[in-house]
């Protein structure tokens, strides 16, 4: 029976955070090729019968150069090892209108891949094992067309989507699609189900064969502490699945809550322990819950980042309590220098010139800030 892989959300070509290596790539980008490229060499080691993708190859529907090279260049490794490589899209590598090609239509041009985008089901059949692929679909009538189209057939079945199997598994993302609760009975008639979309590693209850593998790289602080890498699937009369993690950039989130009942000096102190928890390259997200407009003004974003100069980059979050009546709501403040940058990366195309300018931009701010804090605050 066979043994393969199950890897998904790779996101080639994502970037973040505004930091570039000694190569000038953008170092979260060049995080995500690293994990990619470390999950590829493992999985050639291990000589797998085939691999899964289960979507989000790569980050955008349009990926760069860069991003479009790392993925052709790995999978290539894979297919050369003589181990076929079956991929269907996601909702990021997706195209959103009929004038854009899709990516994974360059992937048809390597032998022993089998890529799966057209909006339909289709299925690919390896020594008798019938794997049975759903890619991401816009259309939600559609969607539901294709899923009544699947018929398993005699032997091994499994079954490839991208999508949210329930509420909890929802990035709030644009166009991702929730797998009808009607059809999850469809899930009994395959001997594994491969599911892409959710980040995070997890064996879907009630049943032991329907996983997500989750992303080879963290996105968000959502995902801090959890490993990320592959997963490894025996089909044989006792199934067997394992998690095969991958190393990957350290992130850490550290809270301070109800901070409205304590001084700005306490505040600081918390952060100056934090400081001392935290790996050399790390990225640090904190948050400061019940947070006062007083206290924010007194303790900059400049200041955090100083604490820990370790770190790859610093993430600082303020949540403010605001008062109404018999009401509250919380809401989140975003510091102006990153307003500014979220601003540049938005309306500048032209990588280069956006660099430069965030850069010019941050300076400016800096100087303020120090001005403001000064050095030894």
């Amino acid at each position: 029976m066979p043994v393969f892989v199950h890897i998904s959300d790779t996101h080639l070509g994502f970037n973040d955070l505004d930091t570039v290596d000694d190569n000038g790539i953008n170092v979260r980008e060049a995080d995500v090729y690293h994990a990619f490229e470390h999950a590829v060499d493992t999985i050639v080691a291990l000589k797998p019968d085939f691999v899964l993708h289960t979507g989000d190859l790569f980050h955008r529907a349009s990926p760069s150069n860069r991003a479009l090279i790392q993925g052709l260049n790995h999978i290539k490794k894979i297919t050369q090892a003589g181990i076929p490589f079956i991929v269907i899209a996601g909702n990021h590598c997706m195209p959103r209108t009929i004038y854009t090609s899709p990516i994974l239509q360059a992937l048809q041009t390597i032998e022993g891949v089998f890529a799966v985008y057209s909006q339909r089901y289709e299925y690919v059949s390896i020594d008798g094992i019938h794997i049975h692929c759903i890619p991401h679909i816009h259309d939600d009538m559609r969607y539901v067309e294709q899923i009544r189209a699947i018929e398993p057939k005699q032997g091994c079945n499994i079954l490839l989507m991208h999508t949210s199997v329930g509420q909890d598994y929802l990035l709030d993302e644009y166009g991702e699609r929730i797998f009808p609760a009607e059809y999850y009975h469809l899930f009994n008639a395959f001997d594994y189900v491969a599911l892409g979309h959710w980040h995070n590693f997890k064996v879907l209850p009630p049943w032991d064969t329907v996983c997500y593998s989750g992303s080879t790289e963290r996105f968000s602080d959502r995902e801090v502490g959890r490993e990320k890498g592959f997963l490894t699937v025996t089909i044989a009369q006792n199934k067997n699945i394992t998690f095969n993690a991958i190393p990957i950039r350290p992130w850490v989130r550290f809270d301070i809550p109800r901070c409205s009942e304590l001084s700005i000096d306490d505040i600081k102190t918390r952060i100056k322990h934090f400081s001392s928890q935290v790996e050399d390259g790390s990225i640090v997200s904190i948050y400061l819950h019940d947070v006062d407009t007083h206290q924010s003004a007194g303790i900059s974003s400049v200041w955090i980042t100083r604490q820990f100069e370790n770190a790859m980059a610093v993430i600082p979050k303020r949540i403010f309590k605001k008062q109404g009546g018999d009401s509250y709501f919380q809401s989140e403040h975003v510091p102006v220098d990153e307003l500014f940058v979220q601003y540049c990366n938005k309306a500048i195309a032209d990588e280069k010139e956006r660099a430069l300018l965030v850069e010019r931009g941050r300076r400016y701010f800096r100087n303020y800030y120090d001005r403001v804090d000064g050095k030894g605050a």
